[in-house]
């Protein structure tokens, strides 16, 4: 019962100090992002819907993911992070040209922006100024796409994860790497479940697949593991991104 007294109360000053982090100017001020040369940043990608004119309003809001992700979090720092507030920017277009997808594979897309369950990776640029106002809208120029799996809440950094190639007699082993996206973050660990990403078989199958090849997107927290020789590192993925078109 102490115990559990002393958590609630720590719980309580954390959350009680992201809220004060949360209105110091120099936390909007800081940028965390590191574009890819020649891909750009991931975004989360969801609808505006303020109402106003066309291109003015109407498009769409992209959050770029690991705003304030430096490297793997646990339960706790994912859990603090996911109360600041986030920077989104404003686009009235999307360019999907570099994904060669149909206008049907479009539409279906966007439909899932709706539900805030797209990733999107591309470079952004201004237009010409319109004739409304001097505002420069700006275009993503979009040359990766991400899908969730299912409604799981997206919680920790968002990862890149692929197969290290490494093989090893004994556990702890470095089997995964991790890529902490939109930075230069980079590391191993050893273990990896699905467990709190709830998906099918067919999901998990695919998951597997997607590590052996192309890399997975994921978000997810760090654990300790356990190994033969001593403890290990872990991630647990909470939500689970698959590639968009489905690659056959």
């Amino acid at each position: 019962m102490k115990s559990l007294f002393r958590w609630s109360i720590t719980r309580s000053l954390k959350m009680c100090l992201v809220s004060l982090l949360a209105f110091s100017p120099w936390l909007f001020a800081q940028d965390v992002i590191s574009p890819a040369p020649n891909e750009g940043s991931t975004y989360l990608v969801k609808p505006d819907y303020r109402k106003c004119a066309f291109p003015m309003c109407g498009g769409w809001f992209l959050t770029p993911v690991n705003q304030f992700s430096r490297q793997l979090e646990d339960d706790n720092t994912a859990y603090e992070h996911s109360l600041l507030p986030l920077k989104s920017i404003y686009v009235a277009y999307i360019d999907y040209r570099r994904l060669g997808l149909t206008e049907a594979q479009i539409r279906e897309l966007e439909a899932r922006m709706h539900g805030e369950d797209v990733l999107l990776r591309g470079l952004l640029s201004r237009n010409g100024i319109t004739p409304q106002n001097s505002t420069r809208l700006a275009t993503l120029h979009t040359n990766g796409a991400w899908t969730s799996a299912n409604k799981r809440e997206a919680y920790g950094p968002y990862l890149r994860i692929s197969s290290t190639g490494i093989v090893c007699i004994t556990t702890p082993c470095p089997y995964y790497k991790a890529e902490l996206i939109n930075t230069a973050y980079a590391t191993v660990f050893d273990d990896l479940n699905f467990e709190k990403a709830e998906l099918d078989r067919e999901q998990t199958s695919r998951a597997w697949q997607a590590i052996a090849s192309e890399g997975l997107v994921i978000t997810g927290v760090k654990y300790e593991s356990e190994g033969m020789t001593g403890p290990g590192t872990g991630i647990a993925a909470t939500k689970v991104f698959f590639s968009y078109p489905e690659k056959k």
